[in-house]
């Protein structure tokens, strides 16, 4: 059977006309034991009948079958439910010929209404919404293609309409900082694109006071707002990259590229810091009048990167790519109102999780024993991607099996991080052989030696470290 009903969300008070309604109802219990984007197994009792419905497909596609059970049976599936128990009377009444009903949720959705209308009777749609017509002072809004309010939704996260919200209202309480986190906006919910677009907004905000600050700001406070701008660019192209198909494809593909031009901006600097840094903690052992040479001059490079970094922030290229980013977010056509841009944003979450921790698990297995350093530079950059999304969804996502996936995937995060460091600081030592005189910076190049080997040895037990962690990672998964 395939999906051929419009859906109509009504108002609370359609109640006193079904008090009209009273002989022609039914009263059900229904539950899921499955939930998934393009599945669903549900079992619902009306009246003195029990029966399982195998829905399968999405919206214009799903096909729909139904068994009866016995009542024993209904009982038994109930320990495997999933989400709430739905406490539903059912309005059956004809109209135009055509069979029509309102469902009336009670309890924890008391106040919800949906009337359903069979797509073959167009008479009766095409009058629904016409002044003067027996629905239409009550009807709120279509919600046919709103997958929020299908049942499996309603029984993992409650009425939709509990939370009313106005995007564009939001949008204002962040600019005007009434709202210092889009997160306690957000909630399981509300509609993907409008949770996807609040948080990239905020994102858009930040990199604006980011750069302001770095205009502004002293040599000594401009790094910090450098670096807090790159891990902002980082953790948002990261979402976009999760919710891609949400958005008009040509206008997400170009932004997407702005954004990384924007994050090479930064490319250099940090290096040079990591550099500086590494620098900055041999010297204080050494005291070698050479590096101290070096940090002079790569504090002159630093400034200039800095000095850089704020003119092209103050730039027209930036203006325009900042200004388009904005209204990529802000105004709604670049994005689709598809089925996946509806989906209650708890959920969708979850499946990018899921997703995201599945690739994980497949670029593991591609590792086979080839644990190269650009194998654990990708597989780090995944796992940091995760570990972003699941720290800033946490509450909307609020899985209690995305704890431990949390722990592990922080853990295995930093042993990487780690990891690309010591080769990091090993192609360091390198470079700073390469430039010391053997005969006169002889201290140096022991001490320097020395320090390589004893981080060359504790790579090769790291790495060992690092792919038992991975595969224990892999199993626990499977």
């Amino acid at each position: 059977m395939h999906k051929e009903y419009k859906r109509f969300l009504l108002k609370r008070e359609i109640s006193s006309l079904l008090k009209d309604l009273e002989s022609n109802k039914k009263i059900c219990k229904i539950f899921f034991t499955k939930i998934k984007l393009c599945r669903a197994i549900r079992y619902e009792h009306c009246g003195e009948n029990w029966i399982r419905v195998k829905e399968s497909g999405t919206q214009h596609t799903q096909t729909i079958t139904y068994k009866y059970i016995s009542h024993k049976r209904y009982r038994s599936k109930k320990r495997a439910k999933i989400g709430k128990t739905l406490h539903v009377t059912k309005y059956l009444f004809k109209t135009d010929s055509c069979m029509v009903s309102i469902e009336a949720y009670e309890r924890a959705l008391k106040g919800l209404y949906i009337l359903t209308v069979p797509v073959n009777c167009s008479n009766l749609l095409q009058s629904l919404l016409q002044n003067g017509s027996m629905f239409e002072k009550y009807i709120e809004s279509e919600v046919t293609e709103d997958p929020r309010y299908e049942q499996k939704y309603l029984a993992l996260f409650g009425n939709p309409v509990k939370h009313p919200y106005n995007i564009y209202t939001i949008f204002k309480d962040l600019e005007n900082r009434r709202l210092h986190k889009p997160q306690k906006v957000i909630f399981k919910e509300m509609k993907s694109a409008d949770a996807v677009r609040i948080f990239l907004y905020d994102q858009y905000l930040l990199f604006s006071r980011y750069a302001d600050e770095t205009q502004k700001s002293e040599n000594e406070v401009k790094s910090v707002y450098i670096q807090a701008f790159r891990e902002e660019i980082k953790r948002t192209l990261a979402i976009m990259k999760s919710y891609e198909e949400i958005f008009d494809e040509d206008r997400h593909r170009r932004i997407y590229m702005h954004l990384n031009m924007l994050l090479d901006t930064t490319k250099t600097y940090h290096d040079l810091m990591l550099i500086y840094r590494k620098f900055s903690q041999l010297n204080r052992i050494l005291q070698s009048p050479y590096i101290t040479h070096l940090l002079e001059n790569l504090k002159i490079k630093l400034a200039h990167e800095e000095h850089k970094i704020a003119n092209y922030f103050s730039s027209r290229e930036f203006s325009i790519i900042l200004t388009q980013f904005h209204l990529f977010v802000k105004e709604k056509q670049h994005s689709y109102s598809n089925y996946e841009s509806q989906l209650p944003f708890g959920y969708s979450a979850r499946i990018k999780v899921h997703n995201r921790h599945s690739e994980l698990l497949q670029a593991i297995n591609f590792l086979e024993g080839c644990n190269d350093q650009k194998s654990y530079e990708k597989l780090q950059t995944g796992f940091e991607e995760l570990l972003d999304f699941i720290s800033i969804f946490e509450s909307q996502i609020n899985s209690d099996a995305c704890k431990p996936l949390m722990k592990e995937v922080a853990r295995l995060y930093k042993l990487l991080r780690k990891y690309e460091r010591r080769n990091k600081y090993l192609l360091i030592m390198k470079m700073l052989q390469s430039h010391l005189d053997k005969k006169r910076h002889s201290k140096e190049i022991k001490y320097i030696k020395k320090i390589e080997e004893k981080l060359k040895h504790k790579q090769k037990k790291f790495d060992k470290v690092i792919f038992r962690r991975l595969n224990h990672f892999k199993e626990s998964a499977i």
